[in-house]
């Protein structure tokens, strides 16, 4: 072990983390009923974003007057590369697919729904948004009352000389 640890070049080990580190970038908000609305996230200027998974989690109300949980997802979106216009995702997927820990409940809301899965299982996702852009989700909300989501990207900046000139 310590023959391996002899290996490591410490001087470029430390230029590497001196360009990139670790972070995560937050995209949420509230879905009104029976409509679409396209969520954004800045990527800023401090460099490319590498995302390297994504977790997040989404309510799941429906109106019978009162709101009642029903354990079905409601909402689907489609990830956007919002630098380049593309769309990441080929269709709108729901969101009870590809996010964890998912579902969440609201404490307000009746509910014979089972308890969500609240383990924790990142989704892989490698993609570079590009600095000065953004991440867009276009999402669909097919209930009739209102649900909230919150996706959690995270990842390494990369961080460019060109990109943070003038900021550092």
């Amino acid at each position: 072990m310590l023959d391996a640890f002899r290996r490591i070049n410490i001087r470029d080990a430390l230029d590497l983390e001196n360009l990139q580190y670790t972070e995560r970038l937050l995209l949420s908000g509230s879905i009104p009923a029976s409509s679409n609305r396209l969520l954004t996230t800045s990527v800023s200027n401090l460099g490319h974003f590498a995302c390297l998974w994504m977790t997040g989690h989404y309510t799941s109300l429906v109106s019978d007057d009162p709101a009642t949980d029903t354990g079905v997802s409601y909402l689907r979106g489609k990830l956007i590369d919002g630098a380049n216009e593309r769309p990441l995702f080929n269709d709108y997927i729901p969101l009870d697919l590809w996010l964890s820990p998912g579902r969440v409940r609201d404490a307000a809301a009746l509910t014979d729904a089972p308890v969500s899965n609240s383990l924790f299982y990142p989704t892989e996702f490698q993609y570079i948004f590009p600095a000065n852009g953004e991440i867009q989700l276009d999402v669909w909300n097919d209930s009739d009352y209102a649900n909230d989501l919150a996706v959690m990207f995270h990842g390494i900046r990369i961080k460019a000389s060109a990109a943070v000139r003038g900021v550092e």
